[in-house]
């Protein structure tokens, strides 16, 4: 008995020790200026979540071009499938055009979704797409998402008044 107790309490050092790393991990993250922590909701069939960090390649320096930055991200579809709770790994390319209008193509274990949508300064996405099975699952079809970013000013588009 002892030694069942000892090993649930070693489990829950580890479990433990296992967070503060990832919280120490996410915060060193985030120090930087090209990261945003992304949440949003997509609806492809069934209801998800989605939670994931964003980092931006450029940082659209050109005074006179339209087109705007490109943003690799990764990161889960958090939804319940046949009853239990199934975290999907995503990933996922946008670029903007025009300082509003972006693009996606986003691939996942269980789909692959390219779609376009509205970006209101890199803050927020509002998106459409269609989501195209790869394996027997609920995520197919016409997809709508939502999305809020989370990050520091230089990951944000800059607003020119003039």
């Amino acid at each position: 008995m002892f030694y069942i107790c000892r090993k649930i309490d070693s489990m829950r050092k580890a479990s433990l020790l296992t967070a503060l790393f990832l919280v120490a991990f996410v915060g060193a993250i985030f120090s930087q200026h090209k990261f945003a922590l992304n949440l949003g909701y997509d609806y492809m069939q069934a209801h998800t979540g989605f939670l994931g960090v964003d980092y931006r390649l450029d940082r659209n320096l050109q005074e006179h071009t339209s087109h705007g930055p490109l943003i690799v991200g990764m990161g889960a579809y958090l939804y319940g499938e046949n009853g239990k709770f199934s975290p999907i790994p995503e990933l996922h390319l946008n670029k903007t055009w025009k300082h509003f209008i972006i693009t996606e193509i986003s691939a996942s274990t269980k789909n692959i979704k390219p779609g376009v949508g509205i970006t209101f300064f890199n803050l927020a996405r509002l998106q459409f797409g269609y989501s195209f099975p790869i394996q027997q699952t609920d995520l197919r079809g016409f997809s709508v998402g939502f999305h809020v970013l989370i990050g520091r000013s230089p990951f944000y588009d800059e607003v020119r008044v003039f």
